[in-house]
């Protein structure tokens, strides 16, 4: 059974989530791992979750509330865990929570991971905006910015790129 589980600061698991994140993202693309343990205690918009299969930690979701959007900000299934339908399951949930249109950034599709990683996410109802032009700002000091692409669910069409765009990059990022 799967199941998900907030975190603190205080929780058990956030050794097994670190390592989980650290290896599934290159460095331009996370934050410092105490960056986002000073998020959990200090930004109520931002939360880390464990992703469990029975008493076992095999995924972390990490996200923020940006009033009327979720930002899927990272999310990831240990490497060994993958592709038994653990990742359909987890965001299924995660889109029903409630009717928030949900937004995350993705590689453009480069090679047969990234276009896996599309499509998975169409294949749970995201549309891929291939036609916009986005940059996550650099997470910090020796960290590039990487061009990304936005994909959302549970939008408007013709939702306001610019405006989502300035939206992560305030509110998540730190930068106008």
């Amino acid at each position: 059974m799967i199941c998900i589980k907030k975190l603190s600061i205080n929780s058990a698991e956030l050794d097994i989530v670190r390592a989980i994140y650290e290896s599934s993202f290159p460095i331009d693309e996370r934050r410092d791992f105490e960056s986002i343990v000073a998020l959990m205690s200090d930004n109520v918009c931002f939360q880390l979750e464990a992703i469990y299969s029975g008493n076992e930690v095999v995924g972390m979701l990490s996200s923020w509330q940006l009033d009327e959007w979720r930002y899927v900000e990272h999310f990831a299934i240990d490497a060994t865990k993958r592709g038994g339908g653990i990742g359909r399951e987890v965001l299924r949930e995660y889109i029903e929570r409630n009717d928030t249109p949900v937004v995350l950034e993705v590689e453009p599709p480069a090679d047969v991971y990234s276009r896996r990683r599309i499509d998975f996410y169409v294949s749970m109802g995201f549309v891929l905006h291939k036609d916009y032009r986005y940059m996550q700002p650099s997470y910090g000091e020796g960290r590039e910015a990487v061009e990304l692409l936005l994909m959302t669910c549970g939008a408007a069409s013709g939702c306001n790129l610019d405006a989502l765009s300035r939206l992560l990059h305030a509110r998540v990022y730190g930068v106008k």
